[in-house]
């Protein structure tokens, strides 16, 4: 029997995780079970453990080798507006491309694994989106497009919450995602463009002391 390439062997590898992701987002990590992956990639359970320890190394790799969306690159010479346009473009895509989507379901409504590498994973996303949007306020801040005065910490704070809940909504209801995700985000910039006293501090630099 001839070896295979090492594109096939990619190959199938490909849809052994294409397979396990499918699965974990529709009924989590815990109900899930090897025989179901294999039969959903159309292969042996012996194909999956030729590429991968167990199921928790399966898991892993799902969870470590894609990108989500909202892990963006922090571009410093954007203006608040194009910055602002990459943000939405990037929780639609969480919610709508098919593998993004998978991963976003599998990060907000199963994380609870007794293993606690989904929250991680969740906890790594979430955490350089919003070093990616504090980036974003303080660029603003700096051209003036914002002002000076804008709590930082506390905005970062409200917008983390409304992405959570952008993400756990749009998932549910997928047919309005675009419009919910596009509204909401016009809303908040309005919001930060014309700020009430709440979200300003008599110290600009309070809170980074």
């Amino acid at each position: 029997m001839a070896r295979k390439t090492a594109a096939e062997t990619a190959k199938t590898r490909q849809r052994i995780l294409d397979a396990a992701a499918e699965i974990f987002a529709t009924q989590g990590f815990p109900d899930t079970t090897l025989d179901q992956i294999a039969r959903r990639a159309g292969m042996t359970r012996g194909a999956i453990y030729w590429h991968f320890k167990d199921k928790q190394d399966l898991l892993r790799s799902v969870l470590t080798e894609q990108a989500h969306p909202l892990e963006l690159e922090i571009s410093t010479d954007s203006c608040l507006e194009t910055a602002w346009t990459r943000v939405q473009a990037a929780l639609i895509n969480a919610v709508s491309r098919q593998q993004s989507k998978q991963l976003s379901e599998i990060l907000i409504y199963h994380g609870l694994d007794d293993t606690g590498e989904i929250q991680l994973r969740l906890v790594k996303a979430r955490a350089q989106f919003i070093r990616h949007l504090c980036s974003v306020l303080e660029n603003a801040i700096a051209r003036g497009e914002l002002s000076d005065k804008l709590n930082v910490r506390t905005v970062t704070d409200i917008l983390k919450g409304s992405v959570t809940g952008l993400l756990y909504e749009c998932l549910k209801c997928p047919e309005q995602d675009t419009y919910i995700i596009n509204s909401t985000l016009q809303s908040l910039l309005y919001l930060l463009k014309h700020p009430p006293p709440h979200l300003l501090q008599s110290n600009p630099l309070a809170e980074q002391t």
